[in-house]
C-alpha cells in the first residue's frame, strides 16, 4: 500500500510539472493554444516594445496588449525593451518587467504573460552637479522638463544628498555616474536610478577608485563609449583612461586596461557616431581625435589635431574645454576663457595630421557666465551652466548665428533657482535619439 501511494504521488508531481506555467522540457509541443500578452503601465500614445518568440520560427513584436490565437503549443519567450514618449526637451523613459517567461502554451488552453512598464525615475529631467550648494540644498539637482519651457525661477524636482560631484553622466538604464568632487570621495560613484525619484540623502551602490595616478585633483570628466566602457580624463596626469564595463560591476580599485598618454591637461570627452574619441586637450588649446580602431590598447599621438582661431581683426587661438556632438554630427567646443561655443562641422573634423581653421559659427555668451557644463536636448537646444544660481538654454537659431564678446548672445531662456550655488556638469536622461551617447534611446 505504501509503495502504491508513493507511486501515485510521483505521478501527480510529474503531471503538475507538465502543467506548470513555465516552458521547458515539461511543455507538451502537441496541439495549439492561445498566448495572452498583457501590457500595462504606459501612458496613451506610447507604444510598448515587446518581442515574442517560439516554435517553428514564431516571432512577433506587439506594441500593446495582444492575444495570439491557435498558435503551436510549446515554449514561448517574451522580452520587452525600454521605451520613451515624445517631448520637445527631455523624454520620459519606461523600463519593463516580464513575468512567466518562458511561458508554456498548451493544447486547448490560454497562457497569460504580463509585461509591466514603470517610469525610470531619472528620466524627463535635466541633472546637474551643484557646486557650493546653498544651505539646505544638495550636491545633485534634477529639474523636470516641465519646469524648463521658458525663463523662470524654479525649485528643483529632486535635491539629492550625494557626495560632491565634479562631473556626471548616465548609463543605458538611467543610473547616474559621477566623479567624486573631493579627495575624500571615490574617483567614480554610481547612484541607482531607482533611488533618484525623490529628494533626500542617497546611498551610492558603486564606489570605484582608479589606480595608476597620484596627482591632484584627479579625474575631471567622463564619457561612456558604445560598449559601456567609461572613459575618464585626468588632467593632472596628462592622460585619459578606460575603465572597462566589467570593472564597473562592483566597487573597489581598478587598473585601467587602456591609457591614452602624451596629452596636455585633457578635459572634455566625446565619442562620435563612428566610435572615434574626441578629447579637449585643454592645456594645448586643441581638439584631438583618436580613431576607434586604436582604442583597444594603450596609445599616444592623436590621428587629428585641430587648432581653432577667432576671426579677424583680432585673431587668437580658442580654448578647448568641453565637447558635445549635436544631431547633425557637428562637434561643439566650449572655450572657457573666452566664454565661446564654437562649431566644428563634419568637414572640419575630416582628415588627419594637424589643421588650423576658423570655425564658421562662434557664439559668445556674456562674461558673467561660468561655463562648466553643456548638453543638447531633443529640440536641438544647448543647455549650459551659466552665472551663479542659474543655467540656461541656447536655442537652435542662436546656435546658427555667430556673436562677439562686444555683442554677446543672451540665452533664449534662463532658469534661476535659490537651490543652485554654481551649476557644474549637465546631463539629460535619456539622451536624444540622434546623439552618439551611450544613454540615448531610439
Amino acid at each position: 500500500m505504501r509503495r502504491t501511494w508513493m507511486g501515485l504521488l510521483g505521478a501527480a508531481a510529474l503531471l503538475m510539472s507538465a502543467c506548470g506555467p513555465g516552458g521547458g522540457a515539461g511543455c507538451d509541443p502537441n496541439g495549439t493554444g492561445n498566448l495572452v500578452v498583457n501590457v500595462s503601465g504606459l501612458p496613451g500614445g506610447v507604444s510598448a516594445k515587446v518581442s515574442v518568440t517560439g516554435p517553428s520560427g514564431f516571432n512577433q513584436n506587439p506594441t500593446g496588449s495582444q492575444t495570439f490565437t491557435a498558435i503551436a503549443a510549446g515554449t514561448y519567450t517574451v522580452t520587452a525593451d525600454k521605451v520613451a514618449n515624445t517631448d520637445p526637451l527631455i523624454r520620459t523613459a519606461y523600463s519593463a518587467s516580464v513575468n512567466s517567461s518562458p511561458a508554456c502554451v498548451r493544447n486547448g488552453q490560454a497562457t497569460t504573460v504580463n509585461v509591466s512598464y514603470t517610469q525610470i525615475p531619472t528620466s524627463n529631467k535635466l541633472w546637474m552637479d551643484n557646486d557650493n550648494p546653498p544651505s539646505g540644498s544638495s550636491p545633485l539637482l534634477g529639474f523636470a522638463a516641465s519646469l524648463l519651457s521658458s525663463t523662470a525661477t524654479q525649485s528643483p524636482s529632486v535635491s539629492a544628498g550625494t557626495v560632491n560631484l565634479r562631473d556626471l553622466t548616465f548609463d543605458k538604464d538611467g543610473n547616474l555616474w559621477g566623479i567624486g568632487g573631493t579627495t575624500a570621495d571615490p574617483n567614480l560613484v554610481r547612484y541607482p536610478a531607482s533611488s533618484l525619484g525623490s529628494s533626500g540623502s542617497k546611498t551610492r551602490d558603486r564606489s570605484i577608485n582608479i589606480g595608476g595616478f597620484s596627482c591632484l585633483p584627479g579625474p575631471t570628466r567622463l564619457a561612456f563609449d558604445a560598449s559601456g566602457n567609461l572613459w575618464v580624463s585626468i588632467p593632472c596626469a596628462n592622460k585619459v583612461v578606460r575603465v572597462a564595463a566589467g570593472q564597473l560591476e562592483a566597487s573597489g580599485t581598478v587598473t585601467p586596461g587602456v591609457e591614452i598618454t602624451g596629452l596636455d591637461a585633457p578635459e572634455g570627452l566625446a565619442f562620435d557616431a563612428s566610435g572615434n574619441l574626441w578629447i579637449a586637450n585643454a592645456g594645448a588649446a586643441r581638439v584631438v581625435k583618436f580613431n576607434a580602431s586604436r582604442l583597444g590598447a594603450s596609445t599616444s599621438g592623436p590621428d587629428l589635431t585641430i587648432e581653432s582661431k577667432t576671426p579677424s581683426p583680432v585673431i587668437t587661438t580658442l580654448d578647448a574645454n568641453l565637447l558635445a556632438f549635436d544631431a547633425s554630427g557637428n562637434l561643439w567646443v566650449m572655450a572657457f576663457g573666452a566664454n565661446v561655443f564654437y562649431r566644428l562641422t563634419p568637414t572640419d573634423q575630416s582628415g588627419s595630421g594637424s589643421k588650423t581653421l576658423t570655425p564658421a559659427i562662434q557664439v559668445s555668451v556674456p562674461v558673467s557666465a561660468v561655463l562648466e557644463g553643456m548638453a543638447f536636448d531633443e529640440g536641438g537646444g544647448l543647455w549650459i551652466s551659466y552665472s551663479a544660481g542659474t543655467f540656461a538654454r541656447l536655442s537652435p537659431a542662436q546656435l546658427g548665428t555667430s556673436s562677439t564678446s562686444g555683442s554677446p548672445t543672451n540665452p533664449e531662456r534662463i532658469i534661476t533657482s535659490s537651490s543652485i550655488g554654481s551649476a557644474g556638469g549637465l546631463a539629460l536622461y535619456p539622451a536624444p535619439a540622434g546623439l552618439p551617447l551611450f544613454h540615448k534611446l531610439p
